[in-house]
């Protein structure tokens, strides 16, 4: 059965062979900046046009991964999501194209990161942080709080602060921030 850290490997290689432009986001990059948390999945937004989606299948299937172009074509005429499947192991992997402004800044933004002996990319930790606050759910603060308290020294903070307010989330920002930074006071002043 393949590790987690097998199957990243593994569909990042594919998309940069395909020359496929991709970022991955979700509990993966949460892991790479903030606390690490365990996942199912791998949550990737990648540039990819309808036609090519017959060659990434037939890619994705020499390394085992199973998912139709069908699927995929399918996904980006709704902008929703695809699964991706991997055949060696119980982890998936949920891909969506670039549907947004926001999708395609994170894609821009993406950062490279090392683990083990190979090298992708991640959403930056401004904005995973920003996304997260704007997705809302509880485990999505918990995960943004974690980055803000792991990377608060390397973060641009002015760019954190106005892709909050570019998307409506810089009140939730100020509150995780403000609890943060009581928290990190206490801790460390008590």
């Amino acid at each position: 059965m393949r590790r987690i850290e097998e199957v990243i490997k593994g569909i990042t290689r594919i998309l940069e062979e395909e020359k496929a432009d991709y970022v991955i986001v979700g509990g993966i990059a949460v892991s790479a900046w903030g606390n690490i948390r365990t996942t199912r999945d791998v949550d990737i937004i990648l540039f990819i046009k309808e036609k090519d989606a017959g060659e990434l299948e037939e890619a994705l299937k020499k390394e085992k991964f199973s998912i139709q172009a069908e699927d995929i074509r399918d996904a980006l005429k709704e902008k929703s999501h695809f699964t991706i499947f991997d055949d060696l192991s119980e982890y998936y992997i949920d891909g969506k194209g670039i549907y947004n402004e926001n999708d395609r800044v994170t894609l821009e933004r993406r950062r490279k990161v090392s683990f083990a002996d190979f090298v992708f990319y991640v959403a930056s930790p401004e904005d995973i942080i920003a996304n997260k606050l704007l997705f809302g759910s509880e485990q999505d603060v918990k995960d943004a709080e974690g980055i803000y308290v792991r990377q608060f020294e390397n973060m641009d903070m002015a760019y954190l602060e106005e892709r909050c307010k570019k998307i409506e989330v810089y009140e939730e920002f100020l509150t995780l921030k403000r609890r943060v930074e009581r928290s990190m006071k206490e801790y460390f002043f008590s």
